[in-house]
């Protein structure tokens, strides 16, 4: 006990010493006393060590409650999870701090989410950590009594999560309770920066589009996410999971919404600059993969036992002919591919006849035919 308490007061030593090296405005706040973070240390041990479950709202709420007495705090929070995570060596003990991090997301209010993914920007919240410290072939008693399958899933569960959590650090749960995208479309695509939109209807269809393909990239990690026989078997990774499932059908519908929307408006896409139709397009032609995938998913989820009383959307199956009624955003690329297959033809002289200078040379060399050949 005394060993703990000891580590506590050299974390709380160290935080109080960087307090004021924060970039964000939590993190500026003034320092709280040293009880009320040994309290937040105490609450996040109770969540973590491997005696927590994970699931256990009232730790959750604790840690809530004291932190919005002391605003400060939440950068003691941030990280003292972070280093937990990066001093993990078993996937069980990663997977319950990354918990942690999405339970504290999804129960605290606007402000403390607002504040807690700012301290992920500034990287003061890491919840990549397992992806350098928790390795499948780290030696420890878990691995030993589990065995190397047991291991290697669980392992590669904390490695999804992890993603997913990446990702999920760019959204928001919106006064409905649904989830959107937190950020604006961003100003550079592939190194490049992009111009900004030429009209409000540019920049209606730069929303709409940015909004989908977040969507997609979520509902992606979350597919991957399926837990194996072994993971299965942990109630953190079951709580994981349950936590991904739920959120992945409120993204599905935000993604039909927009589709929709997309679909509707088709027509008026051809006008949109190339950039614009050529995401249309790519953001169909990954749906007609993505919604079968998705179906399967969540069948597969119905028929597990922890999974099959959820309320499950109904996934709408996009087709590639039901892609191609999007036939302005098509013709508009196959026009475009046109034009920069003549203009290519054009340059290497492919065009018309006699595009380039033709030149004579008239030799001063004599050449003497004989008899014979000016008989011929």
């Amino acid at each position: 006990m005394k060993v703990f308490k000891g580590k506590i007061w050299a974390a709380i030593g160290s935080i109080m010493d960087h307090a004021g090296t924060a970039s964000t405005k939590a993190s500026s706040a003034a320092v709280p006393d040293r009880a009320l973070l040994a309290d937040i240390e105490a609450a996040i041990e109770r969540c973590t060590g491997s005696g927590g479950r994970g699931n256990d709202d009232r730790h959750v709420h604790e840690i809530l409650f004291l932190v919005s007495n002391a605003p400060g705090a939440i950068t003691f929070l941030s990280r003292r999870i972070t280093a937990r995570l990066e001093a993990a060596r078993a996937p069980a003990a990663a997977l319950r701090s990354l918990l942690l991090v999405h339970r504290l997301l999804r129960a605290g209010d606007r402000y403390f989410e607002q504040d807690l993914r700012g301290l992920w920007a500034s990287r003061d919240l890491r919840v990549d950590a397992p992806q350098c410290s928790c390795s499948p072939f780290a030696a420890g008693v878990d691995y030993v009594s589990a065995g190397a399958a047991a291991a290697t899933g669980a392992f590669t569960f904390v490695q999804g999560y992890s993603a997913y959590l990446e990702e999920r650090m760019q959204w928001v749960i919106n006064q409905a309770g649904n989830l959107e995208p937190a950020r604006p479309p961003p100003p550079h695509h592939d190194g490049k920066l992009q111009p900004l939109p030429s009209s409000s209807h540019d920049a209606d269809a730069e929303t709409l589009l940015f909004k989908l393909s977040m969507c997609q990239r979520l509902l992606d990690l979350a597919i991957q996410l399926m837990p194996d026989n072994n993971t299965s078997t942990s109630a953190a990774a079951r709580s994981a999971f349950g936590i991904v499932l739920r959120e992945s059908f409120k993204v599905y519908d935000a993604f039909t919404e927009g589709l929709d929307a997309m679909l509707l408006r088709s027509r008026s896409l051809a006008g949109l600059s190339k950039p614009l139709r050529v995401s249309a397009h790519e953001i169909l032609r990954k749906a007609c993969t993505q919604t079968p995938e998705l179906k399967e998913f969540y069948q597969k989820c119905k028929r597990s036992n922890a999974s099959k009383s959820l309320e499950y959307p109904l996934v709408r199956v996009v087709t590639p002919a039901q892609a191609s009624t999007m036939e302005p955003v098509q013709l508009n690329r196959e026009e475009d591919g046109l034009e920069e297959a003549e203009a290519e033809a054009g340059d290497d002289g492919g065009g018309a006849p006699f595009a380039r200078k033709m030149e004579t040379t008239v030799s001063t060399v004599w050449v003497e035919f004989d008899d014979e050949t000016t008989s011929r």
